[in-house]
């Protein structure tokens, strides 16, 4: 197909805006696949979003503070899925004293908890969003016993 398009086009002009047009779609195409992660087995998997599954507004911080403040400020989850799980795997009852002494409710727990369980459905390709998950859900556990 591109050789006789070649064929008809002999001007250096169109042949440089056809090779431009061919790179273009070459880099999109990319983009698009570029959404991939390794498994530990080395092979590749394609991770999609779930475009049937809709995104949930993103639940209010403390004061409007940001994300990574209230995350890492408040909650203590570090950031990606490594501080997110050693959060989650140290986090005990006497730690939820300095989190309800910053003002968050358990009402807001259970919050970022439904917001990062839709997340986990929505968008397998987000690594942190099962542990943030978790941890909330832990957190919320722990305040209620």
């Amino acid at each position: 197909m591109f050789k006789d398009v070649f064929l008809m086009h002999n001007s250096q002009k169109n042949v440089f805006i056809l090779m431009s047009s061919v790179f273009l779609l070459a880099c999109t195409n990319q983009q698009v696949s570029s959404q991939k992660f390794i498994q530990e087995s080395g092979g590749e998997k394609k991770c999609q979003v779930n475009m049937q599954i809709e995104r949930n507004a993103i639940p209010k911080t403390l004061h409007n503070m940001s994300l990574p403040e209230f995350g890492q400020g408040v909650i203590g989850w570090k950031t990606g899925p490594e501080g997110a799980k050693g959060r989650l795997n140290s986090i005990k009852k006497e730690d939820l004293k300095e989190i309800q002494d910053k003002g968050t409710s358990l009402e807001m727990i259970k919050e970022w908890q439904a917001f990062y369980e839709n997340e986990v459905r929505r968008n397998p390709c987000n690594p942190t969003a099962p542990y943030r998950a978790e941890l909330m859900k832990k957190i919320a556990e722990l305040w209620e016993n």
